[in-house]
């Protein structure tokens, strides 16, 4: 039981931002304990690492919106094991509320493995609530994994509008807060943390290029297995022609050598 207090708990702070977010009201849903929640109000955030940063598709909101439903599978979201949509509805003010369920799998280091026990699974649950603006051409997102938490808990907000330089292009702005509750190495936990959501947003940026790309008519950039690929085949090839070259230079010198004698 309080497992499941704990996750409510988390469900009406992450609802609170979103609502707070695009200053539309929202009410916990019912069910024990959802009047203790109104009174206390929200929960303090918990201490940890937090990130920002601006970045730039190149492609009109529209079309990034159109783009994000359909970003997975792509050869950068390999990680990503499943999507659902679990709710959606359209406001009277003609905004559309979705929200879906991912499944994502990430490695962890070697020294993070031992405070799992060896039957927990190392999927992770993420919940992503959406909220798009037709009007103002904004989407909000703010995703947060739902298991694991104690060891790490990520989460984060996008913001996806119209490039006030370019109005051809959509500027999105990403925040995210990590934080972790195991006492001695939550620092250690939470830089790791810091280091794999700036790889995974680099991935992300380049499987939503690829998918514009692809909605765009033109062809997707190669991608860095391919681009290593290539590179392995090239270097075996270059280190074949050297080997031959070299056979070939000791082939004459021998030759010549033998001429001397």
């Amino acid at each position: 039981m309080g497992g499941g207090r704990g996750l409510r708990r988390k469900y009406v702070r992450a609802r609170r931002k979103c609502a707070a977010w695009e200053g539309a009201a929202w009410r916990p849903p019912g069910g024990r304990g959802t009047e203790r929640a109104r009174r206390r109000g929200p929960e303090p955030e918990p201490m940890g690492k937090y990130c920002a940063s601006l970045g730039v598709l190149k492609g009109p909101w529209d079309q990034v919106f159109a783009a994000f439903w359909q970003r997975y599978p792509n050869p950068y979201s390999k990680h990503v094991l499943t999507e659902d949509i679990v709710h959606r509805e359209v406001t009277a003010d003609h905004k559309l509320l979705s929200r879906r369920l991912l499944t994502k799998t990430n490695r962890m280091p070697r020294w993070a493995e031992r405070f799992f026990p060896a039957n927990v699974a190392h999927s992770v649950y993420i919940l992503e609530d959406s909220i798009v603006d037709p009007k103002n051409r904004t989407m909000t997102t703010f995703t947060w994994n739902i298991n694991h938490a104690r060891l790490m808990a990520v989460e984060e907000r996008c913001v996806y509008r119209v490039n006030p330089e370019n109005s051809s292009w959509t500027e999105v702005k990403r925040e995210a807060w990590v934080s972790s509750s195991l006492f001695g190495v939550s620092r250690a936990v939470q830089e790791f943390g810091l280091a794999r959501f700036k790889s995974n947003v680099t991935k992300s940026t380049k499987g939503f290029e690829y998918v514009l790309a692809r909605m765009q008519g033109e062809a997707p950039s190669k991608t860095l297995v391919e681009t290593a690929k290539e590179a392995t085949e090239k270097a075996k090839e270059t280190a074949l022609a050297a080997t031959e070259k070299a056979k070939d230079l000791a082939s004459k010198a021998a030759t010549k050598k033998k001429q001397f004698v």
